[in-house]
């Protein structure tokens, strides 16, 4: 028998005994991509998070069939501001991501979010407006695969679960 990487897998005590090994998980029902990638040399942090949040969004809206294939889209704007709050994490085991923003995507299925990426790609007006800002020699990279909620509510729209909430006795700060 091989031994865990960490002593107390099997042993630890949980608060939550929802989030013991073998219990399962709150794997919520819609398929998620994210999408990172980083400005255009030469562009200003105000105009690129301007340009993105407005002319691009409105754009990837109204791709054909974007209501229809997608379930949720948001953008997540690591702008300078949020940077320097994070200085006192740095140098302690953490780095900052070298993005400046992420696309994030909700689908029905996998298929539903390439049928979306299709009609992206075919789109010139959004293509062209990504070279634009995006800085296309470093690229853009993807991930993609579920949400396991721990805390908080799910979303509204996705027939998904709520993970623990905040009034849950077991936090020890709640009355």
């Amino acid at each position: 028998m091989s031994q865990s990487p960490c002593p107390s897998h099997l042993t630890h005590p949980f608060t939550f005994s929802e989030l013991s090994p073998g219990t399962g998980s709150n794997q919520q029902p819609y398929f998620r991509a994210l999408v990172f990638f980083t400005k255009k040399p030469g562009l200003t942090d105000d105009f690129f998070h301007e340009h993105w949040k407005s002319v691009h969004a409105d754009l990837a809206i109204s791709i054909k069939g974007a209501s229809v294939n997608l379930v949720r889209y948001v953008q997540f704007h690591h702008d300078a501001r949020h940077k320097e709050m994070l200085a006192p994490l740095l140098g302690q085991g953490m780095a900052l991501a070298p993005y400046d923003g992420c696309a994030e995507f909700h689908a029905k299925d996998a298929e539903g979010f390439l049928r979306f990426m299709v009609d992206v790609h075919a789109a010139k007006e959004l293509v062209g407006c990504g070279s634009r800002f995006i800085d296309e020699v470093k690229g853009m990279h993807i991930m993609a695969g579920y949400d396991n909620l721990i805390f908080g509510g799910k979303i509204g729209t996705s027939g998904g679960s709520d993970g623990l909430l905040g009034g849950d006795r077991r936090f020890g700060n709640v009355k």
